[in-house]
Formats: C-alpha cells, sequence, structure tokens
C-alpha cells in the first residue's frame, strides 16, 4: 500500500467515524428530549388528578398544593406562592375569565426542567378544567 492509498484510508475512516459520533450525538439529545416530554406529561397528568381529587377551593386565593416533584422538575405555581397552583375563575355559559366564583376554576399546569435549553423552559404546558 503506497502513501497516498493509506491517506484516502484514513480519511475515509475518519469521515465514517465522525459521521457515527455525530450520530450518536443526536440519538442521545432525542433521548433526552423525549424523557424529558415524557416525565412532564406524567408530572402534568398527576398534579391534575391530584386536583381534581382535592375539595373544590371557594375561597381566593383558589389555590392548591403542588405534588411532590422529582429533582430538576417544577410546575410552575401561576401565583405568587410557590407551593401551590392558583387558577382562574370561569363563567361557565360563556368560557371567559369571570371575578365571581361560578363554579368553575381553569388549572393551568406549566411544567419546566432544568435541563430544558434555556435552565427551567417551559417542557408542557396542560389545561384542565375543575368542577
Amino acid at each position: 500500500m503506497t502513501l497516498p492509498e493509506a491517506l484516502i484510508a484514513l480519511a475515509i475512516f475518519a469521515i465514517v467515524g465522525v459521521t457515527f459520533v455525530s450520530a450518536l450525538g443526536t440519538n442521545f439529545k432525542v433521548l433526552l428530549m423525549t424523557d424529558q416530554r415524557t416525565t412532564a406529561e406524567s408530572l402534568a397528568k398527576t398534579q391534575l388528578e391530584a386536583i381534581n381529587n382535592a375539595p373544590y377551593d371557594f375561597t381566593p386565593p383558589y389555590e392548591y398544593s403542588k405534588i411532590t416533584l422529582p429533582y430538576g422538575y417544577d410546575i410552575q405555581p401561576n401565583g405568587s406562592d410557590i407551593n401551590h397552583i392558583a387558577v382562574v375563575l370561569i363563567d361557565p355559559e360563556t368560557g371567559a375569565v369571570s371575578g365571581t366564583d361560578l363554579g368553575v376554576q381553569k388549572v393551568t399546569c406549566n411544567v419546566t426542567c432544568l435541563w430544558q435549553s434555556p435552565p427551567w423552559g417551559s417542557v408542557i404546558v396542560v389545561e384542565s378544567y375543575k368542577r
């Protein structure tokens, strides 16, 4: 084997190697994003179930307790107290925001993640209604 043949073989090997490593990196990033989304969906559903199972809150500021969250995840409170989820009062006739409690509350769970870009960026936002 001559020197030019060896250099060409080495260049081809390097290109294939770089492509392989790049593909592994992309797959890892997609796997991480999928795992974050799946965890966020599960946390949002669990939070909404906990709120739906809690007694209806008739007194302002209309808040429900947050569930216990794993490290690196948070549910934005949408209110002033970081340990509670605030809800918005809804008029059941029009679906618009109401100033008085007419028996329907809109719950929004905005799940964030430390490892999202930007850090603590939103992974998923889920809305539900409590009667």
